[in-house]
């Protein structure tokens, strides 16, 4: 790809393009980091123990939640007593088509469950 540098500024206000001494083009450094696009919310409360509680697993179906999660539950299992597990099969796909209808009623769908405490795997 062949172009040459200039020392104005281009109107799509992306990061600089100027000419080095010997013409070669160099840019400005910019910070990657964006403006904070929502409000940080509190988080609950922890839990004191999981002994008896209901656990939600959560999953968007991208990154090995299939061996991840039964090795979380059995350890979950093993560590506490009387602690049940709810699978990530029950609640479905968290990413897709369907995400933001999903996401916005899962409060409810938690509350409905009786779910204490929820673990939710993203894959990258």
């Amino acid at each position: 790809m062949t172009g040459t540098a200039s020392t104005e500024p281009r109107p799509d206000a992306g990061p600089q393009e100027v000419a080095a001494g010997d013409g070669r083009p160099t840019y400005e450094v910019v910070w990657p980091k964006s403006a904070m696009g929502i409000q940080p919310q509190r988080s609950a409360p922890r839990l004191d123990s999981f002994d008896g509680s209901r656990i939600a697993f959560l999953w968007d179906y991208v990154f090995r939640g299939d061996e991840l999660f039964p090795a979380l539950e059995r350890a979950l299992l093993d560590r506490f007593h009387g602690v049940e597990i709810v699978g990530y099969q029950e609640f479905g796909n968290t990413h897709g088509a369907d995400e933001k209808e999903r996401i916005a009623t899962l409060p409810q769908f938690l509350r409905d469950r009786h779910i204490d405490a929820v673990v939710s795997g993203m894959g990258c």
